[in-house]
């Protein structure tokens, strides 16, 4: 699949969170933000969702250890 291919080797990781059964991992792109929705982790991609919008980010912020950089 050639979008994965562009993003994967251009796409930049942000993070990766659990929707239920599904594996999500999220890249940033040229100024987009896309979300890998995977069935079987890294194998087989079931959704791609693809979006500017920071309020779709809540579920990997919320996984993003920052206690190193408070104290």
């Amino acid at each position: 699949m050639e979008q994965l291919d562009l993003l994967y080797e251009q796409g930049t990781f942000v993070g990766k969170c659990r929707k239920g059964a599904q594996t999500c991992v999220l890249y940033q792109l040229e100024g987009f933000y896309v979300e890998v929705e995977y069935r079987v982790y890294r194998r087989i991609p079931a959704k791609l969702n693809c979006f500017r919008s920071t309020s779709l980010l809540d579920p990997y912020l919320e996984l993003i250890d920052v206690e190193h950089l408070t104290g």
